[in-house]
Order: structure tokens, then C-alpha cells, then sequence
């Protein structure tokens, strides 16, 4: 039996400033840093075979902290890319909200139903987590203990995945940043064991929706 690890990259400037990031390729800021290398401590003393994340460069720094404390390569995966929020990224709530009410809306109340303008719906990008997590067992089996770190969204879609949750339902979970959620892998059935696990960062801790 394998142990997956889900793990949300460290904080950046555009959560902290409470704005859309999604595709937009950004660097963990300064507290992001610092919170990548004490979640790299809090997982000293379990066991990573392999450590794989998102593409993009603040999964790919905070992958890169856990890398060096298991004495790991990372191996980055398009496939585990945030969601694309299209003409939302850069922008913060107030502002879609005011532009965009109706599909706000939705984003917050019925993401089963939501169409950003020039993204990706949460249905699309789910279907890039159940590839990627296909693609993971193609390569590594079953028996290992593998770190996936991404992003609040596709976290969130992989343990909807996992529990068997509606889309509807997708803010009912919380994703911190550096968060871990763990989940048992039975020859490719995923129950989870843990999620969220943040306590590590010692009160530190914003709950960045996005």
C-alpha cells in the first residue's frame, strides 16, 4: 500500500493580496518560501519515493524545498497546472464581483455550473487531475509513497475525486497553503486519511481561497 501526499504550494503575493492567480506564473514571496521549508521539516520523518508537481514555478519552489530535504528530483507535470481563470487572473474579488456578478455567482455557489470567460471549467480541469493521477500509477505503481504538490484548486479536485464529492461542493474543503492531505493508495483506490494539515506553520496560517 502507497501513501499519496497532497500538498499546496506556499503563498505569493496574489494570495496575499487576495487576487486570481491561476495560470498566471508566479513566485512564491518571501512567507511562501518560509513556509515551503517547515513543510519540508513537518515531512522529515515520512517516507517520499517521489516527489511530482505542477509546471508552474511556485509548485515548482515549494517541490524544490521537499526535494532538497529528501534528497529528491521533482518532476514537473503540466498536468497538475492550476486552473485557468481566464480574464479573471491578476484580478481580485471585488472587481470580478463587480463585473462579473453573475458568473460570480456561480464560482462561489454552483462551480458544477461555472463557465469562466476565456478559462477552464472546474469539470475540464478535473478530468486533467484523474489523467495525471492515471498517468502517476502508469509510472509508479501502486506500492510508493508519492508527494504531488499543486495548487487550492486542483487539490481540491483530487479530493473530490478521492471522496466521491459533487463539484457543487468543492468549497466545503479547505485548501491552506502548504497544506498536507493524505490519502492511502489500495492497488489504485484512494482513501483518504488526512486532509489539510497545516498546524505545522505554528498560527501562520491564511486560508487563501485561490
Amino acid at each position: 500500500m502507497g501513501k499519496i501526499y497532497l500538498i499546496r504550494h506556499g503563498e505569493t503575493d496574489s494570495n496575499k493580496g487576495h487576487r486570481f492567480q491561476g495560470q498566471m506564473d508566479l513566485p512564491l514571496n518571501g512567507t511562501g518560501l518560509a513556509q515551503a521549508r517547515q513543510m519540508a521539516r513537518y515531512m522529515a520523518d515520512k517516507r517520499i519515493d517521489v516527489i511530482y508537481c505542477s509546471s508552474m514555478l511556485r509548485a515548482c519552489m515549494t517541490a524544490a524545498e521537499l526535494a532538497l530535504s529528501k534528497n529528491l528530483a521533482y518532476k514537473p507535470m503540466d498536468l497538475l497546472k492550476e486552473i485557468s481563470f481566464g480574464d479573471w487572473e491578476g484580478l481580485e474579488y471585488g472587481e470580478i464581483n463587480r463585473r462579473w456578478p453573475k458568473e460570480m455567482e456561480a464560482f462561489l455557489h454552483r462551480p458544477a455550473e461555472w463557465e469562466p470567460p476565456n478559462g477552464e471549467t472546474f469539470a475540464a480541469a478535473q478530468r486533467r487531475c484523474r489523467l495525471a493521477f492515471e498517468q502517476i500509477f502508469a509510472e509508479q505503481g501502486h506500492d510508493k509513497n508519492i508527494a504531488i504538490v499543486s495548487h487550492g484548486g486542483i487539490i481540491r479536485l483530487q479530493l473530490c475525486l478521492a471522496l466521491g464529492i459533487p463539484l457543487n461542493n468543492l468549497w466545503r474543503l479547505s485548501v491552506y497553503n502548504v497544506s498536507v492531505s493524505t490519502l492511502s493508495d489500495w492497488q489504485g483506490s484512494l482513501c483518504v486519511d488526512t486532509m489539510n494539515v497545516a498546524d505545522f506553520l505554528a498560527g501562520s496560517v491564511e486560508a487563501h481561497v485561490v
